[in-house]
């Protein structure tokens, strides 16, 4: 990357991945949004989703770990408002559950939305900022 401050959209997994579950492919992209070089960014939809999500059973997370968790992400967000008529003719995610994401990319001006999603991943020719998995993009973007 050229020294720019990279804005990106994380969808939920590798978001819960990367904070709670700490896992080892997404080392790099934790510490480039704490050292500033990459900004999360989120709307409200996608915050809800990442509580949402992050209460589940499955994972067994106490309330402690989730907020822990959470505090890693909140100083480092931007907050991007999504607006309806600019998402209006946005191609749509065949994941309707998904569309959020590609809303709050396109509204928050973002380089790239980071996911595993296929759904999300098959957009990619489709919008106008990269769809990529994590390791691809920080392959990509800090070698």
């Amino acid at each position: 990357m050229d020294g720019a401050v990279a804005r990106l959209v994380i969808d939920t997994n590798v978001l819960i991945s990367a904070l709670v579950f700490k896992d080892s492919r997404h080392v790099r992209l934790r510490e480039a949004w704490r050292a500033g070089r990459v900004t999360p960014l989120l709307s409200v939809r996608t915050y809800r989703e990442l509580k949402l999500v992050l209460g589940y059973p499955m994972f067994k997370l106490e309330d402690d770990q989730i907020a822990e968790g959470l505090a890693l992400l909140g100083p480092f967000i931007e907050w991007v408002q999504l607006d309806p008529e600019q998402t209006a003719d946005l191609p749509k995610c065949s994941d309707r559950d998904d569309q959020k994401f590609v809303e709050t990319a396109h509204c928050g001006r973002a380089d790239a939305l980071l996911t595993y999603d296929r759904a999300l991943l098959k957009m990619r020719k489709r919008v106008a900022f990269d769809v990529l998995k994590p390791e691809v993009w920080m392959d990509t973007a800090f070698g």
